[in-house]
């Protein structure tokens, strides 16, 4: 007989780490798989693996033994977008006590390049969890992303030689959205039909996480012991306000940026769509 596994690639952001601190403590068989984690670590009796760095694409061939369950958490793609801002904003003061405020566009225009946070999709990250990833992107199984940044960089700009000075060539930024949007719409159908989809289950932010975690753990016949008393973690919002800083809002930024960001979100937008249509109660 096999015994029920829940997979739960936690995506950044997401509403998770609740979760992972109402279970990591009082239970062995609830692993927590970081950067660390090897698979000769984790106990046969494992019931939840949990954490940013669960692999997708191979546990099955790691715990034949088991009935996999994948669930994930997915989250607003603009409510998340600037919760990595204000998260961002957090981590710099703990670098530098002294650091004062950053201005949302000039995160905004460096976030592809910025830590702590490795995708600022969310379909970029169910991609590059997958153990296939690399290969798919060698035989362009996906679409290459290197260049469709271009547009924060020098190759969008042309010199005026009467005015001595640099100006923004926007026939090479409209080429830039057009190839950025091939490369993010084709990537983004690869993740909802290849991996995304196959899922079993999925949460979203908004709701009560807890409360649906804790039925399928009943569902699936999983015993798990609970920290009873941890129903929701909200670290950033405290951390801001204790260094005097304000939680920056969507409905905070003018209406220009905000279009900006939209459409920079477009796709992952249309991926959480999908999701919901598909999972939300």
């Amino acid at each position: 007989m096999q015994h029920n596994l829940i997979v739960f690639p936690h995506c950044p952001k997401t509403g998770g780490t609740t979760l992972k601190e109402r279970y990591r403590y009082n239970n062995s068989d609830f692993v927590v798989w970081d950067w660390a984690t090897r698979e000769s670590d984790i106990p046969g009796t494992v019931k939840v693996l949990f954490g940013h760095d669960v692999p997708l694409g191979k546990l099955h061939n790691t715990f034949t033994d088991k009935n996999l369950i994948h669930i994930t958490c997915l989250r607003d793609p603009v409510d998340r977008l600037m919760s990595m801002y204000n998260f961002f904003k957090t981590q710099l003061k703990y670098m530098d006590p002294d650091q004062t405020d950053v201005d949302f566009y000039l995160w905004f225009i460096n976030k592809d390049v910025m830590r702590p946070m490795r995708f600022t999709k969310q379909y970029e990250y169910y991609l590059f969890q997958h153990v296939d990833h690399i290969k798919w992107f060698e035989n362009e199984t996906l679409k290459g992303t290197l260049f469709i940044n271009d547009m924060y960089q020098n190759t969008v700009l042309d010199w005026d030689i009467e005015r001595d000075t640099t100006v923004v060539n926007w026939d090479k930024v409209e080429q830039c959205y057009a190839h950025k949007n091939e490369v993010e719409d084709y990537n983004m159908n690869f993740a909802w039909d290849e991996i995304l989809s196959k899922f079993d289950h999925v949460f979203f932010q908004e709701d009560d996480i807890v409360a649906e975690f804790d039925k399928l753990l009943e569902q699936y016949e999983l015993n798990l012991t609970p920290d009873t008393e941890m129903v929701r973690t909200n670290e950033t919002h405290v951390d801001l306000e204790r260094n005097k800083l304000k939680y920056v809002k969507f409905s905070d930024l003018d209406s220009s940026l905000q279009e900006v960001v939209e459409l920079d979100l477009k796709q992952d937008i249309e991926f959480y769509n999908r999701c919901r249509d598909r999972w939300k109660r």
